[in-house]
């Protein structure tokens, strides 16, 4: 039974290192949810026993959308090291311009017996993200400052609500469970887990959760050079 297994997880590393980099877009496993000048959102899925292969050009951001476990690696390492994510989780993966222009290559095997999902945010714009010297990931409740972006992970009690942008800019917000936000200018929020929306700059204001339950959410807000103050939960 241990030769089988041994196999098995052999067998399925082999098949991922075959695997030749895409596009993002041309990855079956990428939905694309929404596209402008500014991102490219998309939902990804893969079942248990897949894996994906693709190519990014663009600094990025993932958002977890289940307690789980992945494979991940680089173009020209083996696929094997696990990490362990959890609901709710944003990552933020920075490229230099020479990266950008060569394009980075990265692997998800899903090697476990439940889907795995994220929703990833891919900037557009080449100079986000170059005032971070690495990677980084946040937990709920904290905020990360990129170079055009500020990336909150938010959380709110039923009736609380989250402030205004103190810098006109557009926003886009990630559900995590299911959301009912209101705002200004009769914008409404309904949405649930799998789901993207993009605010524009002129509609940006505060979101009070409307729910009966508590709304955590991923906040992408796109301001001026002038860095904002993060959020912090009452």
């Amino acid at each position: 039974m241990k030769l089988r297994v041994l196999w098995t997880t052999l067998l399925t590393c082999s098949l991922a290192l075959a695997q030749q980099a895409v596009d993002v877009a041309d990855d079956l496993h990428y939905h694309l949810l929404l596209q402008n000048d500014q991102v490219r959102i998309s939902e990804v899925t893969l079942h248990s026993g897949e894996s994906s292969f693709v190519r990014f050009q663009h600094s990025f951001v993932t958002v977890t959308l289940q307690d789980g476990e992945i494979v991940m690696w680089d173009e020209g390492k083996s696929p094997i090291q696990h990490f362990l994510l959890k609901k709710g989780q944003a990552s933020f993966v920075w490229l230099t311009r020479d990266q950008q222009a060569k394009g980075v290559a990265g692997g998800l095997l899903n090697d476990r017996q439940y889907d795995y999902r994220n929703i990833t945010v891919e900037f557009l714009n080449p100079d986000i993200g170059w005032n971070i010297l690495s990677n980084a990931t946040i937990g709920p409740p904290a905020s990360m400052f990129l170079g055009g972006a500020i990336v909150d992970n938010v959380s709110l009690q039923p009736g609380d609500s989250f402030p205004a942008p103190q810098k006109r800019g557009a926003q886009v917000v990630i559900p995590v469970g299911d959301l009912n936000l209101n705002g200004a200018h009769e914008l409404r929020l309904r949405t649930s887990p799998g789901d993207a929306a993009w605010i524009p700059a002129a509609d940006t204001s505060s979101l009070t959760n409307l729910g009966r339950e508590p709304a955590q959410f991923i906040v992408v807000q796109f301001h001026p050079d002038t860095p904002l103050a993060p959020y912090v939960a009452p």
